[in-house]
């Protein structure tokens, strides 16, 4: 049963049905990462340069423009509700007082593009333990959510070489 909040799912609901999200995303992404690049290494060996490519353009369009910026802005939006920073900053990531009507949106903050300043404004007004900075793509993050497709496209150019210098 979903809790209720003022009318809405509770902020520590949002938060555990975002993360859960996040964690699907990423599932979904290294499924299809998987099956593109199984396909590649199949066209590889074939040796015929326009599957191969057409594959390796879907793959990479997969991978930065449909699965990166979406698991991006479901991190944001699970820091936005496990920091509750839409009660304590404004819609411009100034600290929010009592008087202020002003609240930060969930969407303005976790645009991949448009946010960035806005993030960062928050996160300088946030105090993380041991001189860290507060960030969307920490440290396993970083690893799970960067490393992982850079790695993947890395692989992808070392077979588009191998196949324009074969063949």
């Amino acid at each position: 049963m979903v809790e209720q909040h003022q009318g809405h799912i509770s902020p520590d609901s949002q938060w555990s049905t975002y993360e859960a999200n996040v964690q699907s995303y990423r599932g979904l992404s290294m499924s299809a990462q998987s099956l593109y690049l199984a396909v590649g290494a199949i066209l590889l060996g074939v040796g015929d340069k326009l599957p191969f490519f057409t594959v390796l353009v879907l793959a990479m369009v997969t991978t930065w423009y449909v699965f990166f910026p979406v698991i991006f802005a479901r991190c944001a939006i699970v820091d936005f509700h496990k920091f509750d920073l839409g009660s304590r900053y404004t819609a411009h990531g100034e600290v929010r007082d009592s008087r202020d009507d002003s609240r930060l949106s969930e969407r303005a903050y976790a645009n991949l593009w448009r946010g960035r300043a806005l993030r960062a404004r928050v996160a300088s007004h946030i105090d993380m333990p041991a001189g860290q900075r507060f960030r969307t793509m920490r440290q396993t993050r970083l690893k799970l959510d960067l490393f992982i497709p850079v790695s993947v496209t890395v692989v992808w150019l070392v077979f588009a070489l191998y196949i324009l210098l074969s063949h």
